[in-house]
This record gives C-alpha cells, structure tokens and sequence, in this order.
C-alpha cells in the first residue's frame, strides 16, 4: 500500500491526474442516464420501459416509412424534455422535408400516446448519414 501511496503523490502532476480521474469517475457514475424510464406509478405498481426498448420503438417508427432503409435513435432526458436525434439512411428517391414532417408528428404521438408522456417533448432532429442506392430490378 505505501509503494502506491508513493508512487501517487510523489509529484503534484501524479496526484492531481489521480484526483482528475476520481473526479470523473464520479461524474459519470453520478450523471448518467438510467436504464429503465419510469412511464406511470400506482399503489398497484410501476410501469417501466429499458432505453433500448424505446430506441427501438422510435426505429421501428422510422423505418416503416417510405424511403427511409434504416434509423439509429438516441433518446437523451434533460430534466423533463425528451431531445430525440435520429439517424437516417434513405433511398435516393425520398422526399426528405415529407419524412422530417411526418416522422416528428408520429414520434410526438408515441411519446404521447404509447407512453402516456404528458411533459414537453424536446426537438427531435433528423440527420441523414447515408444514401442507400435502390435494388435493381429485372
């Protein structure tokens, strides 16, 4: 123990590296954002829902569409908001102002609806990160 005790603070740099990185560690571990969503509370119970669950739901919302291949969702809670950026890739023929409209209004309704959020929804920014070409056809 005093080979470590030593080694740590035998200089101010080594100490305040070690220091810098408890102070980190405790940030994280402090700041992160839960695993499971609390949705409704009752005497009978809770109702909970994993962030996997809802990035998925929120995919799954997106790639029904029409031009849209596939959707990486990252859903981030700040205080009551939730700030939702998706990550499209599209064919070449999608109408992109029609998707962002269209995507917004459903993704609104699931936090809405499904859910049963009754907070403000945060915005919901849509990039797209790829073009992916049609199949041929015979």
């Amino acid at each position: 123990m005093s080979f470590l005790s030593d080694f740590w603070f035998s200089s101010p740099i080594s100490t305040i590296v070690v220091g810098g990185g408890l102070a980190l560690l405790l940030v994280l571990i402090f700041f992160r954002q839960p695993r499971s969503l609390l949705l409704a509370s009752t005497d009978g119970g809770q109702l909970l829902i994993s962030r996997r669950a809802l990035h998925r739901m929120v995919e799954a919302c997106c790639e029904q569409v029409r031009g849209v291949v596939s959707a990486n969702a990252s859903i981030r809670i700040r205080g009551d908001r939730f700030n939702t950026k998706l990550r499209l890739k599209v064919r070449p023929e999608a109408k992109l102002d029609a998707i962002q409209g269209y995507l917004t209004q459903e993704i609104t309704n699931i936090y809405r609806e499904n859910l049963g959020l009754t907070t403000e929804i945060g915005p919901i920014e849509i990039k797209v990160v790829g073009v992916i070409p049609a199949e041929p056809s015979f």
